[in-house]
């Protein structure tokens, strides 16, 4: 009987107070969680006496919460503006600690409960501490609330850039242990996210590290490294408490740009198509914005590199889909990637529409972006597709049928490859071609070979590469290796070549020419392989079982 007394006892106060005066009636809380979404009263400027509670409200406006400010009546304006909300709080509810959920506000907020202050988060003027991305929850102290009678809720918000107010989701009243553990559950989920993002972006970092003509892997490691940091820059316990808000709030907008900005590549090589040039533009102004963005005095000004990083990953999500569109049939697994990366491209829209206030902002999963969890299926499924593509590059391509090395045409499409990465970085590259020369019975030509092959793959490096040249000759480039090194490293694969075939009947030979890749006079790798196949015509010359060096 007590349980419907009490709040027929609000009920009654509640009217009471319309017919003193007040402008509507204060919003009952008998149950938890209780929505606090509605009608507000609203008053911009400043004055420390808002916070005092059962003030006359005849200069205060309504507004509806959440939803930014501009959106309404106030639009253009930024600076300080004080939220008001009447409560009616039953006594069934006085064994619980009860909890305020504000979601997130633009920029910084103090929260008071009948006059006393029970929270903040973010920096006011003039040591201003931009706090947007963060969650605003609040332990309310149990001597301050007033059971069974009115209370007063004002929120004091001030809003430097973009969008002000409470922007959502929906604030709410709940047990504070509830509220504490959905955000614990909230950042768990973050963190696992951002886990498996950073997992698969080694992977892809090793794949790229052991065939380095391959910069996709590379690209879809810095994009993937890039959205997991982002993600985290909206967790409660992550770099906000290591790095202040502001410098949270400019990582979010560079780690953004600058994962929009590698990520083109990635569909672009899968497809083998170039890069138009107009994307090229666009991602060097996007790494210039990340960069911007990071130290650039006025955090005010990054609201348009933000909303630029919007667009551009719009325009880089219509690209993706446009290409996998053009694959589907082609290859196996065009249809999932281009699935995932229609669900990810609808998740972009309707993050961006709810950040530009089109849409309201609610909770999904915990969280209030849809981007980041339609992410994971489509870097799942992208990551596969790299990984097959890999595998075929790697084995599927044409290889010798005796030995298992790369062709002569590919090994010069890599040798072009590493030429271009030596240039760029100005790191040593040698070549060599290894002549085997036997002499066995018909029939087993192949079977000395593939010894030799063996031995020479056991003193190889994981970044150099080895392929048949011709009926005789193997190739070797040397990544990362200048003149005197590679000579070491030659004599001593032509050694054990030899070796490897010296119990056979007959005699084996192995002669050498090295060259080494010099920028002012190696323009192209064929110009490299004409100087090794000079010195390997030099060394035959001189007898052969030796090696020769290009002028």
């Amino acid at each position: 009987m007590r349980a419907r007394i009490v709040p027929l006892g609000a009920l009654l106060l509640a009217f009471a107070a319309v017919a003193a005066g007040q402008d509507s009636p204060p919003q009952l809380i008998d149950r938890l969680p209780a929505s606090l979404a509605g009608e507000w009263l609203f008053r911009v400027g400043h004055d420390p006496a808002f916070a005092s509670p059962f003030r006359e409200h005849r200069n205060w406006q309504r507004i509806h919460v959440p939803g930014p400010w501009e959106r309404q009546e106030w639009r253009g304006y930024d600076g300080h503006a004080w939220y008001r909300l009447s409560l009616v709080i039953s006594s069934n509810l006085a064994a619980q600690d009860l909890g305020l959920d504000l979601g997130r506000v633009s920029d910084v907020d103090e929260v008071f409960l009948n006059g006393r202050r029970i929270g903040s988060t973010g920096s006011f003027p003039p040591h201003f501490d931009k706090a947007t991305l963060a969650r605003r929850f609040y332990l309310i102290p149990r001597e301050v609330v007033r059971l069974g009678q009115l209370n007063e809720l004002s929120v004091h918000v001030y809003n430097d850039s973009g969008f002000g107010g409470l922007i959502g989701p929906p604030p709410e009243l709940d047990v504070y242990q509830a509220l504490l553990q959905r955000q614990v559950l909230r950042d768990v989920g973050a963190y696992s996210v951002a886990t498996l993002l950073l997992t698969l972006a080694v992977m892809h970092l090793l794949l790229f590290a052991r065939q380095r003509d391959l910069f996709e892997h590379l690209a879809f490691a810095g994009s993937t490294t890039a959205l997991a940091v982002f993600l985290l820059t909206y967790t409660t316990w992550g770099p906000a408490l290591i790095l202040g808000y502001s410098a949270t709030y400019r990582l979010a907008i560079a780690s953004m740009m600058a994962g929009v900005a590698v990520f083109p590549s990635v569909p672009l090589r899968l497809a083998r198509r170039t890069q138009p040039v107009a994307f090229l533009g666009i991602e060097t102004v996007l790494v210039l914005g990340a960069a911007f963005a990071l130290v650039w005095r006025d955090i005010a000004d990054l609201q348009l590199w933000l909303y630029a990083g919007e667009a551009a990953l719009l325009l880089v999500a219509g690209l993706t889909l446009q290409i996998e569109i053009s694959l589907v049939g082609r290859r196996p697994w065009a249809l999932p990637v281009l699935i995932t990366s229609a669900l990810l491209t609808a998740g972009i829209a309707l993050d961006i529409l709810v950040d530009i206030g089109v849409l309201p902002r609610i909770r999904v999963f915990g969280g209030e972006l849809y981007a980041p969890l339609l992410a994971v299926p489509f870097a799942v499924c992208l990551s596969f597709a790299l990984a097959l593509s890999w595998m075929q590059r790697r084995w599927g391509e044409p290889l010798d049928t005796a030995t298992g090395l790369m062709s002569r045409e590919r090994f010069i499409d890599r040798l072009g490859a590493e030429l271009l990465r030596a240039r760029r970085g100005g790191s040593p590259l040698a070549m060599a071609l290894l002549r085997l020369t036997l002499a066995e019975p018909a029939g087993e030509k192949d079977q000395p070979a593939t010894e030799a092959v063996a031995s020479l793959r056991r003193g190889l490096r994981q970044i150099d590469l080895l392929a048949r040249y011709d009926a005789e000759t193997f190739a070797l480039l040397l990544a990362e290796t200048d003149e005197r090194a590679a000579m070491s490293v030659i004599e001593r694969l032509r050694r054990t070549a030899s070796q490897s075939v010296s119990a056979r009947p007959g005699r084996g030979r192995t002669t050498a020419g090295l060259a080494q890749y010099r920028p002012d006079r190696h323009l192209s790798a064929d110009e490299l392989l004409r100087e090794a196949e000079a010195a390997l015509y030099a060394a035959v010359s001189e007898g052969g079982d030796c090696t020769a060096t290009a002028p």
